[in-house]
């Protein structure tokens, strides 16, 4: 199952891992789920992330885990 299918705009995320070495994030970073694109075959999760950043994460790419409330 993909990320997308399981993430809700709202959720709070782990960060497993991410393709981008312009970042500060890194594995195990948290933040909130702001909004969701989908582009062609593509899914943007955008997230505000807990230490300031906002970054959206590649959905076929980049890994991370919701945390259960």
């Amino acid at each position: 199952m993909k990320n997308k299918d399981k993430v809700k705009v709202g959720d709070r995320i782990e960060l497993v891992f991410i393709n981008d070495t312009w970042t500060r994030l890194k594995p195990g970073d948290r933040g909130t789920v702001e909004k969701i694109e989908s582009e062609s075959d593509e899914t943007l999760v955008w997230v505000q992330w807990d230490n300031g950043e906002r970054l959206a994460l590649l959905d076929l790419i980049d890994k991370y885990k919701v945390i259960k409330k």
